[in-house]
């Protein structure tokens, strides 16, 4: 599915429309903001030629130091907002917390079982936002394929050729930073939680962190059916994935109702999905091993091509059709 608009473009609609008031706190933005400072980061990574291995030491340093926890709560997250844009999931929604109350529908919900999704409109703003995963995830491959031919490249560099005798250390460093996780790119933040419309200047500075002037193909995008209404195809998750839909389903009608009143372990918990964490949870601990184990420096892109862009994003690719 072809997406469109740059975030700056798009902070009325998604700080405000058909979601969480402008004084109430918005966690399932926040969260979505590490997400799409994944995606930010991977092309800026893969757009950097390796001239040093210092420049290897610093791809790896950003994209290893994504953790399981933190994306898939993003991803979740990152869904779920999409999903909350469906007119007619967040009608329902609220037309069912005014006849029940917010504390009843919200304790549904916060079950993160199948009750959302099965409202009206529940299943096709589930598709909505995994087609836009689907529209989302080529770039991240495309991603890790620049990098691994950048790994092909160097191995004609004296420098790159050099021998590593520390991937033990450098193995354990990655640890120490997944543990600790990646924030959110301030900019990216902002655009998703800010309640009052940005200034020209943060505009512009949002679209300059995520592409350059002369291409915004590459910036981080939202679809424009956020505030235009989706007109793209769905998509359906497998059948051994239904608890991820049911998930961003619940995700995104907390959303529509104030996600910022649901105590924090409730939210954690329909956030972090066991199968898509359990997924990238081993891919944050293949990228250990493979630095461990590169004997070169030209090796190392490798190791950072297939365990933080091309593996993850299989992760996600494994939940729909």
């Amino acid at each position: 599915m072809k997406t469109s608009g740059v975030i700056a473009a798009l902070v009325c609609g998604l700080g405000l429309t058909g979601g969480a008031t402008a004084q109430a706190a918005d966690p399932i933005s926040e969260s979505a903001a590490v997400y799409m400072t994944y995606q930010s980061d991977s092309t800026k990574v893969a757009d950097k030629p390796f001239k040093s291995a210092g420049d290897i030491d610093s791809a790896l340093d950003t994209m290893g130091a994504y953790n399981a926890d933190q994306l898939t709560r993003g991803w979740m997250a990152y869904s779920a907002l999409i999903a909350s844009q469906d007119k007619e999931f967040a009608s329902t929604v609220r037309d069912i917390e005014g006849y029940y109350g917010r504390e009843a529908v919200m304790k549904s919900f916060a079950a993160g079982n199948s009750y959302a999704r099965s409202l009206k409109g529940g299943d096709d703003a589930v598709g909505a936002a995994i087609a836009v995963t689907d529209g989302d995830l080529p770039k991240i491959y495309s991603n890790g394929a620049l990098i691994k031919e950048q790994a092909y490249s160097l191995q004609g560099h004296g420098w790159a050729k050099s021998r590593i005798r520390n991937g033990g250390s450098r193995a354990e460093s990655v640890d120490v930073l997944q543990r600790a996780g990646k924030p959110a790119d301030n900019l990216i933040l902002t655009a998703l939680t800010q309640s009052a419309p940005l200034s020209a200047e943060t505009k512009t500075g949002v679209i300059i962190a995520a592409a350059s002037a002369e291409d915004l193909t590459g910036a981080v995008r939202l679809p424009s059916f956020m505030t235009q209404g989706f007109s793209g195809g769905k998509k359906a998750v497998k059948a051994d994935k239904q608890m991820v839909a049911n998930q961003i389903a619940s995700l995104a009608a907390m959303r529509v109702i104030g996600a910022g009143e649901v105590d924090d372990v409730r939210l954690q918990k329909v956030m972090l999905e066991p199968s898509v964490r359990g997924c990238i949870k081993k891919e944050n601990l293949n990228l250990q091993q493979c630095v461990a184990a590169v004997g070169t420096q030209f090796e190392l892109p490798f190791c950072i091509s297939e365990h933080t862009m091309t593996y993850v994003a299989d992760c996600l690719s494994d939940v729909y059709k």
